[in-house]
């Protein structure tokens, strides 16, 4: 029965915007548990912060969703279910992370102006939404011994921090057909501008190559990146994802990598424009 899609990522990715637009393109209601934690918080006079702390010595709060989760994996529904553990959980779920830098996730958030997620500068809703995403990787881990910030975990990763959620819903949408089609190709989409390159000079003419191969169509070299304290080093292919930034390409598809990062030896794309 692969009607169900897990999503999960990081504080700020869009997961609910984009969850909207995707729900009528494939027919499918919105399970939303980040809505059902709000509310339980705000009964017991929390901020979501204060509740994921909380929740981390009352573990039968956790289990209540788990059993929620767990349950949903015989639903005969078609459901997009927004929750961190779905893709544990959930039986046969094509399983999506969408990933944000986390100054842009700051300023969405702020922007929401949501009352439980008050900040008085982006400053402190940085260091705020960090401590969360630790808390909860430090629950999840402590509870179950997963990493739910393993981007392994997951069929599809999208990098939604210079992508329109009508662009990400639309990558979800492509890759959840092929999954129930019975492909079972896993796909990570990043922005090139959020990745941080060698400080070394690429080849202009590899450069031109890639562009040329892309423009016609031909396929190139899938870049590697090693993911780093919600930060992307580009460890191969520096070339390719330049020429996918001069096509003005909002995703570069990469493959994931474990290397060992100088990170001083690497620089994001936007601080050196």
């Amino acid at each position: 029965m692969r009607n169900k899609i897990s999503l999960a990522g990081d504080l700020g990715s869009g997961k609910s915007t984009v969850a909207d637009i995707l729900a009528p393109r494939i027919g499918a209601e919105y399970y939303g548990t980040g809505v059902i934690a709000r509310e339980i918080a705000a009964s017991m006079g929390m901020d979501i912060a204060a509740f994921n702390i909380f929740m981390e010595t009352h573990p039968e709060q956790d289990r209540a969703f788990d059993d929620r989760l767990i349950a949903l994996s015989d639903d005969p529904r078609t459901l997009i279910i927004d929750s961190r553990m779905a893709w544990h959980f959930t039986r046969e779920t094509y399983r999506v992370y969408l990933t944000t830098d986390p100054t842009v996730a700051a300023i969405r958030i702020m922007q929401a102006g949501r009352q439980a997620e008050k900040f008085s500068s982006l400053e402190e809703a940085t260091a705020r939404i960090r401590a969360r995403k630790m808390s909860e990787k430090k629950r999840y881990f402590d509870l179950y011994g997963v990493d739910c910030k393993n981007l392994e975990n997951y069929d599809l990763v999208v990098d939604t921090t210079y992508a329109t959620p009508e662009e990400v819903a639309e990558e979800i949408e492509r890759g959840y057909r092929a999954w129930q089609a019975g492909e079972n190709e896993r796909r990570r989409l990043l922005c090139p501008r959020r990745l941080c390159y060698p400080d070394t000079a690429p080849d202009p003419a590899l450069v031109d190559a890639c562009h040329a191969a892309l423009e016609l169509g031909t396929p190139v070299p899938t870049p590697a990146v090693v993911p780093l304290n919600d930060a992307f080093y580009l460890v191969s292919g520096a070339e390719v994802a330049l020429a996918y930034s001069l096509l003005d390409s909002t995703f570069l598809p990469v493959r994931l990598a474990e290397a060992a990062v100088e990170v001083d030896r690497f620089v994001k794309m936007e601080d050196s424009l």
